[in-house]
């Protein structure tokens, strides 16, 4: 299984402190079935890893792992906010930003919690995207009050192609009654839905086999077996992008 979406790196944003609760992470992962993670660090106004900070840390991680027999694979990527559409795509043609498996498929989006710092031209910009082949998929909209109070906010981004990253632990009621009762309506009304842990530490990390339990129960084997394949795709692609990567450093 895939978690692409896992701030799973010691001491660079609001993860793990140390090595040590990394570790206990990926253990955890690992029980639970997971065999890749997607090393996801913010990259906003107040931490802005890029991608010349993750592949380092991204390499180092992956050589703890070996170290202490822990059979995880980690790849490169990073949460990035969008608050300004006209500095994203400057910074993205720039190449500063390291998208999922620091390839040119996917990449992981996030907004600020405030509605102020939306932007209102997020529909044209996931549009922008798709036409340079990156398929941007948004991370814990279940989580933002604005899209439920405004749910043509949401219906206009995907209509213009984007993914929806919910997370598991909305779903198991985690972050409170909005995220699971809004994560759920998601699942049920968008089909270009993957699940993701959004994993910070080991207090918070629920795993993903629950949320595809979670799903089974209440939709189905099908919508089950439609979200596991379409993140086995994701991984597949971002995987060998991150290999080819990895062999021309």
């Amino acid at each position: 299984m895939l978690d692409l979406h896992c701030h799973i790196l010691p001491g660079v944003d609001d993860g793990p402190a140390t090595v040590d609760e990394a570790l206990a992470v990926a253990r955890f992962a690992v029980a639970d079935g997971i065999t890749h993670v997607v090393a996801t660090p913010h990259c906003h106004r107040h931490i802005r890893m890029l991608r010349e900070s993750v592949l380092p840390h991204v390499r180092r991680f992956n050589a703890v792992l070996a170290d202490a027999d822990v059979r995880l694979t980690v790849l490169p990527g990073s949460e990035i906010q969008v608050f300004d559409s006209r500095l994203y795509r400057r910074e993205f043609d720039a190449g500063l930003y390291c998208h999922l498996g620091d390839g040119s498929s996917f990449t992981l989006l996030e907004f600020a919690w405030d509605a102020r710092r939306y932007p209102p031209d997020v529909p044209e910009l996931i549009g922008w995207l798709l036409g340079r082949g990156m398929t941007p998929i948004i991370a814990h909209p279940e989580r933002y009050k604005f899209f439920r109070d405004d749910p043509a906010r949401l219906e206009a981004i995907a209509d213009a192609g984007a993914c929806f990253q919910v997370t598991v632990d909305s779903l198991l009621g985690n972050h409170g009654e909005m995220p699971a009762a809004f994560g759920a309506e998601i699942v049920a009304r968008y089909p270009d839905v993957v699940l993701a842990t959004d994993a910070h530490r080991p207090t918070r990390c629920s795993g993903l086999s629950a949320g595809y339990r979670w799903v089974r129960e209440r939709f189905g084997e099908r919508r089950e077996r439609d979200l596991l394949d379409r993140s086995e795709r994701i991984l597949k692609a971002i995987a060998s992008e991150a290999d080819q990567a990895s062999r021309g450093a």
